[in-house]
């Protein structure tokens, strides 16, 4: 394969593994949120 290819393909990679990243602190902050409040 072409190098770029290769290089373009880690990229995406990476990119798509922060966004599950993002996606998953944004889950536990809301969990934690939702365990915080209830116990009022």
């Amino acid at each position: 394969m072409n190098a770029n290819v290769i290089k373009s393909l880690k990229l995406m990679g990476m990119g798509m593994a922060a966004i599950f990243l993002v996606i998953i602190v944004i889950y536990a902050a809301v969990i934690i949120m939702l365990k915080v409040s209830t116990k009022r």
